[in-house]
């Protein structure tokens, strides 16, 4: 499959994970947990780091993207988490 994120909607999941999420602590610094998927805002604020235990995504400067998934169908499956998040809340 194509991946065809954008980050307007990356930042949109994050902003809901956020507003909707449990506070945790990960990897990277405090950040959030909301089904299943964590995120945090680098130390400045220009990388937003997602993760769901199988697959890393951050979301860097000039809007680019890079995943860490060992497969494509990974991906996919972390992609339509996202997009639930997206869908269930506002």
């Amino acid at each position: 499959m194509e991946h065809k994120l954008t980050s307007k909607f990356l930042m949109d999941v994050y902003a809901k994970i956020e507003k909707h999420g449990k506070a945790t602590t990960t990897e990277w610094g405090e950040g959030y947990l909301l089904d299943g998927v964590q995120v945090c805002a680098g130390f400045d604020g220009y990388d937003l780091f997602f993760d769901n235990s199988r697959v890393q995504l951050t979301l860097g400067f000039h809007n680019t993207w890079h995943s860490n998934a060992d497969s494509e169908k990974l991906l996919d499956e972390f992609i339509q988490q996202l997009e639930k998040i997206q869908k269930n809340y506002d």
